[in-house]
């Protein structure tokens, strides 16, 4: 595997940026391919492909960072964007209250990339366009309530190459794909979705076409079409302040996402807060807080195999890693940076730090956040649930900015009654406060109800940032949870 900018530029650079008096410096060049398409209702609606690639450097000069990016590769363009860079670290360590410090991390020389058996790229365009025509077209149950019928894919590739003044040598490339089928039932003023195998376009893992594959949209689009129209005719979620609810990871996923930004450790010292807010775990509560119970232990993992936030290398150069955050129900960690490690005395970044593309510098991003498996299978969770619902499918969130207090939205649930599915119920939601809800869980499946959740699309940042974090967990049981629309 070869790297597609010329290593002459790379030294160039970094021989460049190493000219001024810098505590440190690294050059990283990124490039990013995309693609997408769309059927709806048979026919081909969307088909776009994107390209992009530059080249960035960042400077730490008497403790402030500066950095500058620039999509023309040329020895010229470097000379500018260095100067650029130096004379905004040297503006940045004037202004600095506590200069930065950077963790250790050992010399890297790697190549690496994702283990695909088929390029998502460069497969046929008929051979994908005609799978997502069937699958649309498997949805149809000739019913006149069937208004929409979407089948997608999607993929890129995000190619990295960082030098960095330490000596760390990288080459990464990581693939992702993708894709789903979702059926829009309308009857009246009830409008019903239903979504496989996730809601928002599907899901996503690093892995090659054949992921795709695996996820076979035409045999699951009629399910998505026959839940859809089923919902029509459910009863509505009820109103309850106490009840019992079993979440499956579809929806259990997005839970794990919104409360993982709270772990991310640039919020918990308030330097960031766009977009998503704060965190109510301070750093005076590690080691103090009880976030869940003894059953929840929560990890970011960036070597999941095939995690949305799977990786070998983050784009400071750190080794991809396994990090506890909640270790039986106690905050014991974060998601760190090399520039935040060592707020805590830290030795090492927990290897979160990740970047848009070239013209953006790194921030601590979610990896794979995790919920360890319990010791339950799913059935017999179901079994011992004399009284309770059972959720899966996020469609809407809501928190708030220290990440405290919830509201979610799903699109299915089911009744379950003296331990038996009974039928659906249609627009479950739910709301809590984070660690009261976390503590409120008394089971979870097992490693065989695993399942791994991706979100593709999680901004953050200012100027903003999209990253893609994996998310798994298995259907959990949750007591006490308020449901529906309760009228005080």
């Amino acid at each position: 595997m070869s790297s597609i900018i010329d290593e002459d530029i790379m030294a160039y650079a970094l021989e460049k940026g190493q000219s001024y008096a810098v505590q440190y410096v690294d050059v990283k060049w990124m490039s990013r391919d995309s693609r997408s398409l769309n059927v709806k209702n048979g026919d081909l609606e969307g088909n776009s492909q994107s390209k992009s690639q530059g080249i960035g450097i960042k400077m730490l000069v008497d403790g402030g960072y500066g950095f500058a990016a620039s999509n023309i590769i040329s020895r010229e363009s470097i000379d500018k964007i260095a100067n650029r860079a130096f004379k905004v670290a040297r503006a940045s360590g004037r202004t600095m209250k506590r200069p930065i410090t950077l963790a250790e991390e050992p010399v890297h020389v790697d190549r690496v990339q994702t283990p695909i058996r088929k390029d998502p790229l460069t497969q046929p365009l008929e051979e994908t366009i005609s799978i997502l025509v069937d699958a649309s077209k498997a949805a149809d149950l000739d019913d006149p309530r069937i208004k929409a019928r979407n089948a997608v894919f999607s993929a890129w590739t995000d190619h990295m190459v960082l030098w960095t003044s330490e000596g760390t040598r990288i080459d990464q490339k990581i693939y992702v794909t993708g894709g789903g089928v979702d059926t829009l039932a309308v009857q009246g003023s009830n409008v019903e979705r239903r979504s496989y195998p996730a809601s928002f376009r599907g899901n996503f893992a690093t892995a090659g076409y054949e992921y795709f594959e695996e996820i076979d949209l035409v045999s699951i689009a009629p399910k998505a079409t026959t839940e859809a129209l089923q919902l029509l005719e459910a009863p509505h979620c009820p109103p309850r302040n106490d009840a019992t609810v079993i979440i499956k990871p579809s929806q259990l996923m997005l839970q794990l996402h919104e409360n993982g930004h709270g772990f991310e450790m640039d919020r918990a010292y308030d330097y960031e807060a766009a977009f998503a807010g704060t965190s109510f775990m301070k750093p005076h509560l590690v080691d103090e807080l009880m976030f869940g119970n003894e059953l929840i232990t929560i990890y970011g993992d960036a070597t999941h195999p095939r995690g949305l936030g799977t990786f070998y290398y983050d784009h400071e150069g750190v080794q991809a890693q396994k990090t506890t955050l909640v270790d039986e129900g106690r905050l014991v960690g974060y998601l760190s940076s090399r520039e935040t490690a060592p707020l805590k005395g830290w030795e090492r970044s927990s290897g979160s730090a990740r970047s848009l593309n070239y013209a953006r510098m790194p921030l601590i991003r979610m990896t794979n956040i995790n919920l360890k498996p319990g010791d339950w299978s799913y059935d017999e969770m179901v079994e011992d649930t004399k009284d309770g619902y059972i959720f899966d499918t996020n469609v809407s969130w809501s928190i708030d900015d220290l990440r405290l207090s919830f509201q979610f939205g799903m699109e299915i649930g089911w009744r379950v009654e003296n331990g038996e599915i009974t039928g659906l119920i249609k627009k479950p939601s739910y709301t809590g406060i984070t660690p009261q809800f976390w503590n409120s869980a008394d089971a979870v499946a097992d490693e065989k109800s695993f399942q791994m959740y991706g979100t593709p699309n999680c901004g953050k940042g200012e100027p903003g940032q999209v990253m893609y974090t994996g998310h798994g967990a298995s259907p959990t049981r949750f007591r006490n949870v308020r449901i529906g629309v309760v009228q005080e």
